[in-house]
């Protein structure tokens, strides 16, 4: 029977960290020792505490203590998202919000002479009435639910023809 491979736990990714850093250090003499790592983890932090001795010819150890530490944090995109962001100086005609993805309808000639989506057509149904085809379609990205209420779905993609 195979064994399933494990997905690797912080613990063990950070000490993973731990031993590359250590392998890189100067190996002045042959003796040399490790002590086994401290692992905390408070909240979305996670550090691994280890120290890492190296004995010189004149008998005494140069001591390396290392910590390695991992903050999980969040980023919301504010700097394209928020007020005055990116998405801010756009020109709203040309936004297309489709299930919280913002799109950018192109001047139609191809920035750097491409089109958004290969020159793929794309007929786009706004919720206010407005009708618009278009083969110059960008994907900006998708926006993260911090600033969904800023830039609320406003169409949908329909078929060629589709009058509903």
């Amino acid at each position: 029977m195979a064994r399933q491979r494990e997905e690797p736990t912080i613990k063990s990714t950070l000490w993973a960290g731990v031993l590359a850093i250590i392998k890189s250090l100067p190996k002045e003499t042959g003796g040399t020792g490790r002590s086994v790592g401290k692992f905390t983890q408070v909240g979305d932090t996670s550090t691994m505490s280890t120290t890492f001795t190296v004995t010189q010819p004149d008998g005494a150890d140069k001591v390396y203590d290392i910590t390695v530490t991992v903050e999980e944090s969040r980023d919301d995109h504010d700097r394209l998202w928020g007020p005055g962001g990116r998405a801010d100086q756009t020109d709203p005609g040309r936004r297309v919000v489709i299930d919280a993805n913002l799109y950018l309808i192109g001047d139609g000639r191809g920035s750097h002479g491409f089109r958004g989506f290969g020159g793929h057509r794309f007929d786009i149904e706004f919720f206010d009435g407005r009708r618009v085809t278009t083969t110059d379609l960008w994907h900006q990205g998708v926006i993260p639910p911090k600033w969904r209420e800023r830039y609320p779905n406003n169409a949908r993609v329909v078929q060629p023809g589709d009058t509903a």
